[in-house]
């Protein structure tokens, strides 16, 4: 997993004992929230990738197909989704995505949008986000969701100098997002992202912290071999006061030092700030403020609707799968009644 970092001076806060505990069991609750939330989904989403990779029959047919007493019975797996799915790859890949940034009212000087382009494309061309793009879209493509993020990291082991990167999720289950509407799930008001991180490469990235053992964290948190980590991204809320000013600016009531006189107006206004925290089951490894207003990770969506209060979604296969099972076995029958 990549790290996520920002000088010294920006370290939150060191939290007490009591304040760490409250957050860890706070966070702990929204995990198992989300994760029940998406559970039905996730498990229709489980089925569609199984039959992405040609695992297309259901278990206890091919049981008892390939057990039967008086010998296998064929079950053929003749793939007629692969095709469809590749056209819309290939098409992403011919024609692919990118950021375009455009001058959108009045006040927007075309100059400053062209320099914000050029940097934009090189953020693009440095991170390889084309990888990102592709992966995110697959996953749409084959469950309905996928994820890609912008984070931050230093240039090279020897380098103080940090770069923007539009980094690929390649397991979408590995995220649980807030609850939210929009399709890129920019309405969301926390992400969570889980790593299961070698327990060698935990004692090298996090010396002196907590190896957790599986009998005091639980299997969820603690494999075999492995550590999970989860980092969470949410909002700090602040009520601030925002003053109108005559010069046509704006400023916040607590850092405006300037004459009474040019105030022409005032209003109450909440103001959030983005926070990133990497946590074990045991304790919080690391925590910093995200130099940025939105939380970074983005959704891509296939189909998505609202049923009964709730989200569905679905890509290209799901509608498939019945008649992909039906000509699998209408196909087998024939073979079998051949031989």
């Amino acid at each position: 997993m990549a790290e996520y970092e920002k000088d010294e001076k920006d370290e939150k806060k060191k939290r007490s004992k009591k304040e760490t505990e409250e957050f860890l069991d706070e966070w702990e609750k929204k995990l198992e929230d989300a994760i029940d939330r998406e559970a039905t989904e996730r498990i229709k989403k489980k089925k569609d990738l199984d039959f992405v990779v040609l695992d297309q029959w259901d278990a206890e047919i091919r049981k008892s197909r390939e057990g039967d007493p008086n010998g296998p019975r064929p079950c053929l797996t003749i793939d007629k989704i692969g095709q469809y799915r590749m056209q819309i790859i290939n098409e992403i890949r011919k024609n692919r995505p990118a950021i375009k940034v455009r001058p959108v009212d009045d006040g927007g000087d075309p100059e400053t949008a062209e320099v914000l382009q050029g940097l934009t494309r090189h953020i693009e061309d440095y991170s390889g986000a084309s990888l990102a793009y592709q992966v995110g879209a697959e996953w749409a493509i084959d469950t309905g969701d996928g994820y890609f993020r912008i984070l931050t990291d230093y240039s090279d082991e020897k380098s103080f100098n940090q770069q923007i990167k539009i980094a690929p999720i390649f397991d979408a289950f590995s995220v649980y997002l807030g609850p939210h509407l929009m399709p890129d799930g920019s309405d969301s008001e926390y992400a969570m992202i889980l790593d299961d991180i070698p327990e060698s490469q935990f004692k090298r990235d996090y010396p002196g912290k907590k190896v957790p053992l599986p009998d005091e964290e639980g299997p969820f948190w603690v494999g075999k071999d492995h550590v999970r980590v989860v980092e969470i991204f949410y909002y700090e809320w602040e009520k601030k006061t925002l003053l109108s000013l005559s010069d046509g600016n704006s400023a916040y009531a607590d850092e405006y030092d300037g004459p009474q006189e040019n105030i022409i107006d005032s209003r109450e206004t909440m103001c959030r700030e983005v926070c990133w925290v990497k946590r074990t089951k045991a304790e919080i490894i690391d925590e910093r403020d995200w130099a940025g207003s939105y939380i970074p990770v983005i959704r891509v969506t296939g189909h998505q609707k609202i049923v009964d209060g709730k989200k569905r979604t679905w890509g290209i296969i799901r509608p498939a799968i019945d008649a992909a099972r039906m000509y699998n076995y209408i196909s087998s029958a024939i073979a079998e009644k051949s031989a």
